[in-house]
């Protein structure tokens, strides 16, 4: 939403999207329509599982070709695996060029997420059209720089740009935050099960000694894992920015994986923007090496007594120092905030539109 708002002021766009709610929210149409974003919201399916993504590929390449004969457009962004199949299912589709933004390695995500087994029909299907969508993109946006040597290789002979823009905030939103009057707390946002390792930030907080607070939907699994938790809460995005606090530390935990190394986790920005230093798992994403390059957090390369002592030692240290909190704001504002995200997706707009009138 924040990068449509902003880029809507420049070009023009339509949106297409699929929602699990069956009637679309009143401020997400309101906000849409501001911003004079056209918007086609079509109705998710989850079940049967593999229907209904047949189901949805096939509507949504109906809806686009509807959306094309209409009026051509020149530029086809589809985010994630799933909306690249639609733009492939699409003949006329061949008339634009098409920004491939993969959010990840979405076939070995499900994989290491234990949702589905690797080398079974759905993994080498999805892989084999995996080296079909880097072949046909006009350009390729990935969040990681340890992503891009595996994805020039699957482009294969072909020169295709990449360019990394990793998940962004709005910093602004969460500057404003403050010490808390306690101390410090260790702080998990977001999802615990599939990629996560939950069970490491709840031993992390216990070896810190630091009381725990979990801002997740999965609330029963959290108050069933960190019994021992001081806050666990269900929170909507827009109450985030108040429920961080300056100088609390930030647990940002992953399975190990090959689909890691294209991971940006959202939380990461957040955290810094407010202030918190972070806890990084080794081998996911630029993770560790912004950790370790901007000196505002530590990264976890094993989940040892004693790595786990040290990691904790440094982040008290780290939190209970002033200038660290600034200096995580700064890297958030120069690494992460929502405008200069936005800037990078216009410049690829425009040299993809230039490639396209030939210019």
């Amino acid at each position: 939403m924040a990068y449509l708002e902003r880029l809507a002021a420049e070009f023009d766009i339509r949106l297409v999207s699929f929602e699990k709610d069956s009637r679309p929210a009143p401020d997400v149409v309101q906000r849409l329509a501001s911003a004079g974003v056209q918007w086609v919201p079509l109705r998710y399916h989850r079940r049967p599982p593999v229907g209904s993504t047949t189901f949805d590929i096939s509507r949504g390449a109906r809806v686009l070709g509807r959306l094309l004969r209409d009026r051509p457009a020149d530029i086809l962004h589809a985010r994630s695996y799933v909306p690249m199949e639609m733009v492939l299912r699409t003949p006329s589709a061949r008339a634009s060029r098409v920004l491939f933004d993969i959010r990840g390695f979405w076939a070995d995500e499900r994989v290491e997420g234990g949702i589905w087994r690797r080398g079974g029909a759905l993994y080498r299907y999805a892989k084999r059209r995996e080296r079909v969508f880097f072949r046909r993109a006009d350009a390729v946006v990935t969040l990681t720089h340890a992503s891009v040597p595996v994805i020039e290789e699957w482009t294969g002979a072909e020169r295709v740009p990449i360019d990394v823009i990793p998940t962004c905030t709005q910093v602004r939103r969460f500057s404003a935050s403050q010490p808390g009057s306690g101390g410090p707390r260790a702080v998990w946002a977001g999802s615990l099960s599939t990629w996560y390792r939950f069970d490491l930030g709840v031993r992390l907080a216990r070896v810190a000694g630091l009381p725990l607070a979990v801002f997740t939907r999965e609330t029963e699994a959290a108050r069933a894992a960190a019994p021992d938790a001081v806050d666990i809460r269900s929170l909507p995005q827009e109450e985030m920015p108040d429920a961080l606090r300056a100088g609390d530390i930030g647990l940002c935990l992953h399975r190990p994986g090959f689909s890691r190394l294209a991971t940006a986790p959202t939380r990461l920005a957040e955290y810094l923007a407010a202030g918190m230093p972070v806890a990084v798992s080794g081998g996911v994403g630029d993770l560790a090496g912004i950790v370790h390059g901007e000196r505002v957090g530590v990264a976890l390369e094993d989940d040892g007594d004693e790595a786990l002592a040290e990691a904790a030692a440094e982040l008290k240290r780290l939190a209970a120092d002033t200038e660290v909190r600034e200096r995580c704001r700064r890297v958030a504002a120069a690494r992460f905030d929502i405008s200069a995200g936005t800037r990078r997706y216009a410049e690829i707009y425009h040299r993809m539109i230039t490639m396209r009138s030939g210019r």
